[in-house]
């Protein structure tokens, strides 16, 4: 029986909610001292070097969802111009006059253009679409490709845009667990799935990785408490930056752009889409999540060793991401209601 709109905004909300008090335990286990920002960098590279590829392994070798050979092209494709998209969005905002948009540097303007164009692809959107769909294997799958698309977008639209100019060593930030284990779980499901296969492969050969499967698993599980954790960490580390908290007289004008696009012209092109398309219901549904989505955290990281402009970001980011909390289950349940 369908959700209605109540029922799918209920439950995208509860989703929410969640995801905030982990990011909240988070926050308070740092100012108290229990969390000492010595532990980051170890809990960053735990998060991407195993949580994460474990999850990633776990999702899509348990999905059938590549047997439609439309959701193995279509989602990178879609992460990687959808990003670019964004950029190009915040880019007309830095032609209207300064005195309006708070953006009076070309550093400014590319640092905002680059905050605007990248969606929180990761994080937040992996147990939003855990809690939403029943078959959340297939629907997660097709996730973790459209992931791909975005994680190329990085260290290529989004760096050089900050940048302002083209460095081809940052294609070694793509040799990253992630990245790993999307290539290598997606052949591993096609191989699991083929019909090629004599049957004693699947009844003999697969149960024996069994072992391997399930600590893979339990692995995963934990990727998504403790990324979400990571989010916590980081927002309060920005928070207590001098040079953040001299920001208020500009925030307000960047925030007011950046909410505009990211989080009602950009939902709007993804819904559009999401409708239009001739494409499956799980590239429909990560379209009307990801359409909902504010900026991700990371550009904030990036800007600081890519030089971007800090409050710039920090001013972009963290304003649609709060707003992203009223706006997002709204969004959801409207675009769940239409595809």
């Amino acid at each position: 029986m369908p959700q209605t709109f109540f029922q799918t905004f209920s439950i995208a909300l509860a989703a929410i909610l969640s995801v905030l008090c982990i990011i909240f335990f988070a926050i308070v286990l740092r100012r108290t001292g229990r969390i000492s920002p010595e532990t980051d960098h170890g809990l960053l590279r735990l998060t991407v070097d195993l949580l994460i590829p474990c999850l990633i392994i776990d999702r899509i070798l348990n999905t059938n969802a590549f047997s439609d050979v439309q959701n193995l092209w279509l989602p990178p494709l879609l992460g990687f111009s959808l990003t670019g998209l964004g950029i190009l969005t915040g880019f007309a905002v830095t032609f209207l006059p300064s005195w309006g948009t708070g953006l009076s540097t070309p550093q400014q303007k590319r640092t905002f253009a680059s905050c605007v164009g990248l969606l929180n692809y990761g994080y937040i959107a992996v147990p939003l679409v855990d809690v939403l769909f029943q078959d959340n294997h297939r629907t997660m799958g097709v996730l973790f490709l459209q992931y791909l698309g975005a994680e190329v977008s990085i260290w290529t639209l989004v760096v050089f845009t900050m940048m302002g100019r083209l460095d081809l060593q940052l294609w070694r930030h793509l040799l990253n667990g992630p990245i790993f284990a999307i290539l290598i779980a997606v052949p591993l499901n096609l191989v699991g799935h083929s019909t090629l296969l004599p049957e004693e492969f699947h009844e003999y050969f697969v149960p024996c990785f069994g072992f391997l499967m399930w600590a893979i698993h339990q692995i995963g599980q934990t990727a998504i408490p403790i990324s979400l954790m990571m989010v916590g960490l980081t927002i309060t580390a920005l928070i207590q930056h001098k040079e953040i908290q001299n920001r208020w007289r500009t925030t307000l004008k960047i925030s007011f752009w950046s909410c505009l696009i990211r989080l009602l012209a950009m939902p709007t092109i993804f819904l559009t889409l999401a409708v239009c398309l001739p494409c499956t219901i799980e590239i429909k549904r990560i379209l009307v999540i990801h359409g909902a989505m504010g900026s991700a955290i990371l550009p904030i990281v990036l800007a600081k060793h890519y030089n971007g402009n800090i409050e710039t970001a920090f001013d972009t980011i963290m304003s649609n991401t709060f707003v992203s909390i009223i706006t997002l289950p709204l969004w959801i349940a409207f675009g769940m209601k239409i595809i």
